[in-house]
């Protein structure tokens, strides 16, 4: 048996450069702004696609935070989880989130190069995320684990 999953997989927006910590940065206004149009972008693909993401999972980082919190303001029912262990990690730690997950539509909301690197190991394509951007896949899970290639549904570029 099969499940196919829906993914929204987004970079955090831009984000000022100082902070007490690397993890405890904000969002800065252009970042804020960009975050918005990305929420556009992923509300006008969940009509399109007929999706109704619950679950928007993300590193517990202000800025991806922040993120997740713009993405979720408009979107009825959809919660946020935030993990502390997907702060700089590798992508298996979010494969971990996607494979428990009982959805079959999800946002993530992280940092890169680890961001690029799944879409890109997903799709078999060659993407760098930049800040606020947004793949839109569709993967299939199977009992003994993800069939590859991924399809690659949509892209959102801000700049």
């Amino acid at each position: 048996m099969s499940q196919i999953i829906t993914i929204f997989i987004v970079r955090h927006g831009h984000a000022k450069f100082s902070g007490p910590t690397d993890f405890e940065r904000p969002l800065k206004d252009k970042g804020i702004k960009f975050v918005k149009k990305t929420a556009q972008f992923i509300q006008a693909q969940c009509l399109a696609q007929q999706l109704t993401p619950k679950l928007c999972i993300s590193s517990a980082a202000t800025r991806t935070l922040e993120t997740a919190q713009i993405i979720a303001k408009d979107m009825e029912g959809l919660a946020i989880e935030a993990h502390q262990e997907l702060y700089a990690t590798s992508a298996s730690a979010w494969l971990t989130k996607i494979e428990n997950s009982s959805c079959d539509s999800l946002i993530l909301v992280g940092h890169n190069p680890t961001f690029s690197q799944m879409v890109n190991y997903f799709c078999g394509h060659n993407i760098q995320m930049k800040p606020s951007e947004c793949a839109l896949i569709e993967l299939e899970i199977k009992a003994d684990g993800i069939i590859y290639p991924a399809t690659l549904i949509d892209y959102h570029h801000n700049e």
